[in-house]
């Protein structure tokens, strides 16, 4: 009896072939239009940044938003012209956080740190989880607020966003003062260049029951930025609107660093004294006068 021939089976074989190849294009082209998409969304958020007006800047976030729901820096910018406030805000840029972790993929730690920041597609991730820091921090949960700046700093160890003048006001205003002079260790000669740090570091020496050390550390800190004093004294009010960028010593680092700075301050009314008791062996103090 004759043999049924194979035929059949290899023109099963050849579709199937056929069918793959369909379907991996098809995909290519899928993954193609949406990166093509995701680079034209990301140009119209470095536009959005430089952006001349507020109402600029959301428009080019929404116009990013039709591109790439998903981008964090435009979720951003258009959660900044909500009404979204305290848990409701918070919760918002939790989201917000989480969108950004999931997209940069489960190696992305593996792969980058402890230098995220070098890496371009980090970036959304980590404006966002300061965005969510420094909200936590403003709500008074300096715990939490903690926690991210610790990992964020183990990310990017060469903190380009600046992460350690945040982290070392909270942990001196929780008085825990093993971390704050491991932070301060690990970025050493901050102190002679930050008001930050240099008032911080006056601070540490107080709650460490050095007072000497901390007198010491009053005068390098006055002459690190002899304008802070004012603030943390709350002889002058905070203005509204505050700098965007200063230079070391001046009185726009003041105006940057003395709300972070006074609240670190302000949990320790015994530090408070002490610092009003030295204003008379402050020169800046003296030269107000004589204005």
């Amino acid at each position: 009896m004759a043999q049924p021939k194979k035929a059949p089976k290899k023109k099963s074989s050849l579709n199937k072939a056929r069918m793959r190849a369909t379907m991996e294009r098809s995909l290519d082209s899928t993954r193609n239009e949406r990166r093509s998409k995701e680079r034209l969304a990301q140009d119209l958020v470095y536009d959005a940044m430089e952006a001349e007006t507020s109402e600029q800047r959301l428009d080019l976030a929404w116009q990013a938003l039709a591109l790439d729901p998903e981008h964090a820096d435009a979720l951003l910018m258009v959660l900044d012209s909500t009404r979204f406030e305290g848990e409701d805000r918070i919760d918002a840029l939790r989201r917000i956080v989480s969108v950004a972790e999931r997209r940069l993929g489960k190696n992305a730690v593996e792969e980058h740190a402890p230098h995220f920041w070098g890496v371009l597609d980090t970036r959304p991730y980590m404006r966002a989880r300061m965005h969510l820091a420094e909200e936590l921090r403003a709500a008074g949960r300096l715990e939490e607020a903690i926690e991210h700046y610790k990992e964020m700093l183990v990310l990017n160890e060469n903190d380009n966003q600046d992460v350690r003048y945040y982290l070392l006001p909270c942990l001196l205003a929780l008085k825990r003062l093993d971390d704050a002079r491991a932070l301060m260790k690990c970025y050493p000669g901050e102190c002679d260049w930050n008001a930050a740090f240099a008032w911080g570091r006056v601070l540490e020496r107080l709650l460490s029951g050095d007072n000497r050390g901390a007198a010491k550390a009053l005068d390098a800190a006055r002459k690190q930025n002899p304008h802070l004093e004012v603030y943390l004294n709350s002889q002058k009010r905070l203005p509204k609107n505050l700098p965007h960028s200063y230079s070391p010593g001046s009185k726009d680092e003041a105006l940057c660093y003395a709300e972070l700075v006074r609240k670190a301050w302000q949990r320790h009314r015994e530090a408070e004294v002490w610092l009003a008791k030295q204003r008379e062996t402050n020169p800046m103090e003296r030269m107000d006068r004589k204005d």
